[in-house]
């Protein structure tokens, strides 16, 4: 034999064995067992600033300890406002295109997430799982088939309102942050399935979930797949927390700040207890968890820092969410993914992975390769919203933005676009050190406006001018996607849903399907 021709041979011999490495790591990243347990956990209001891997003055262990062993997904976006999101999450589906994209939903009005979708729980459900629901629905309950038991969940554990007092769990009318006993429309709002669950009432809400979440998962077979959709309030105002969680935060000398962050650890040892229940139940081994926030952190001590704005505006600080994915299950962790991610992804990832059948007019992509095994995302573009709605002195406004490879174009109102330098100071690992006391978005025209986000992410060069191929470009998906755009669903408030006609319970049965 020449020497040549063993060179050869040992050459052809290395290329199959790296193709066969290669075609083992691959092969892994779908190496999930064919139901594991999916556990979403979406915070309420969490601000990019609010958690530790973000901000070294927050204290969120658990948190951090499941993201830096897990995946940290750092172009993961979500709706400017809480309907939105869930609904977003819930459907697979864009808001604009089903009528909840331009507000919250109200305890008064008579209306409620679409019924013409298969919620995520229903397409589990038709697959082996058992569904639960834990916290906040905010989707809807004029009517029962609104409600969670009726949209695919086994059981429901929260409320139905948008917030609510955190320890006596009653809401005043629409939801708003008044909570006062004698107002109009005051009602309790608890209910375990479709009963009203007074025996809550008086304890903190993270100690209410994260208890019944133990409960739940000790009388269960883990072996039987599972969907737990986990709602917390935190930190969703009125802004109310335990006084042991306000020491540690009581230097920043700012009492909302210091309540935010205190949340933000109650929220944590919820979490913590959770995973450890996973653990001690058997479930851990075979679990798939998923944290995020719904949208941006609220104005009222939350931080975005450095993002550009808050929870209601299009800036990335209001749709930007902090977020990670932890699972045994995983091929490879400890890392941080740029791979671009919206909400209306997890329902076509999820089904996926667990192996049913992904309706065809979702919005989203399976995420699972990209996200686990660095192969390129299916996902170059997202709209992070578009709505049209008559201002007070009726005319029709368009505020919408979309993103296309690197670039993001806002056109009309995106909303108040601050940075809210964080009352606690900053550390010196890498945070922004811009001057927080830049012009807000109201100072910059209405027209449309483009940013790189990538080089750019804090959106400070508004660059529309210097490129406008990129605009023009942009403007032609616009145009293809302004075709899908169905009107905002909010009828006014029905007086029917006064909980005075339900024995001071926010109750379903008042309107019509």
């Amino acid at each position: 034999m020449s020497s040549r021709g063993s060179k050869r041979r040992k050459i052809l011999s290395f290329l199959l064995l790296q193709i066969c490495l290669w075609a083992d790591v691959t092969s892994v990243s779908r190496a999930i067992p064919s139901k594991p347990h999916i556990v979403f956990i979406l915070a309420d209001d969490l601000g990019w600033h609010d958690v530790s891997w973000h901000n070294r003055k927050a204290l969120t262990p658990n948190l951090e300890e499941l993201a830096n062993e897990g995946i940290i997904l750092d172009q993961s976006y979500v709706q400017p406002l809480c309907t939105p999101t869930r609904s977003a999450l819930l459907t697979g589906r864009y808001p604009f295109t089903i009528g909840r994209q331009h507000d919250v939903l109200h305890g008064s009005q008579p209306t409620g997430l679409t019924l013409n979708a298969t919620l995520l729980p229903q397409a589990l459900k038709e697959i082996g799982y058992s569904t639960h629901v834990v916290g906040k629905w905010h989707l809807g309950f004029c009517h029962w088939d609104y409600t969670p038991n009726y949209r695919g969940f086994d059981t429901f554990f929260g409320y139905y309102n948008g917030g609510e007092d955190h320890y006596v769990h009653s809401v005043g009318k629409n939801g708003n942050m008044a909570f006062n006993e004698g107002e109009q429309g005051y009602g309790y709002d608890f209910r375990r399935n479709v009963d009203p669950d007074f025996s809550v009432n008086g304890t903190y809400d993270t100690e209410v979930f994260s208890s019944h979440i133990e409960d739940l998962l000790s009388t269960r077979n883990p072996e039987d797949p599972m969907f737990l959709y986990f709602a917390l309030q935190s930190i969703h105002t009125p802004l109310q927390v335990p006084e042991n969680y306000r020491e540690p935060f009581k230097y920043i000398g700012d009492e909302e700040r210091e309540i935010v962050l205190a949340m933000s650890w109650a929220m944590d040892d919820a979490v913590g207890r959770v995973v450890n229940a996973l653990k001690e139940t058997g479930h851990f081994n075979n679990s798939i968890i998923i944290f995020s926030s719904d949208n941006g952190g609220h104005e009222s001590g939350a931080n975005n820092w450095p993002l550009r704005g808050a929870k209601r505006s299009l800036w990335e600080g209001g749709t930007r969410a902090a977020g990670f994915i932890h699972s045994p299950l995983l091929p490879k962790t400890g890392f941080v993914s740029n791979t671009l991610m919206h909400v209306t992804d997890w329902y076509a990832t999820l089904v996926g992975l667990a192996g049913g059948t992904i309706p065809e007019n979702t919005d989203g992509f399976d995420q699972w390769e990209a996200l686990t095994s660095g192969s390129p995302s299916p996902r170059t573009s997202f709209i992070y919203n578009i709505d049209n709605f008559i201002d007070p002195h009726n005319e029709t406004q368009l505020n919408a933005a979309l993103r296309k490879g690197d670039y993001k174009m806002i056109i009309g109102n995106p909303g108040e676009g601050s940075w809210t330098f964080p009352p606690e100071g900053l550390d010196t690992e890498g945070n922004s050190l811009h001057d927080h006391n830049a012009p807000s978005g109201d100072d910059l025209p209405r027209g449309i406006k483009l940013f790189n986000v990538i080089d750019d992410p804090e959106e400070r060069e508004n660059i529309a001018e210097s490129h406008q191929d990129v605009v023009e470009d942009m403007l032609v998906d616009f145009q293809s996607e302004l075709l899908r755009l169905v009107p905002a669903d909010l009828p006014p408030d029905d007086p029917k849903s006064n909980p005075k006609y339900f024995g001071g319970v926010w109750s379903p049965g008042w309107c019509q399907v």
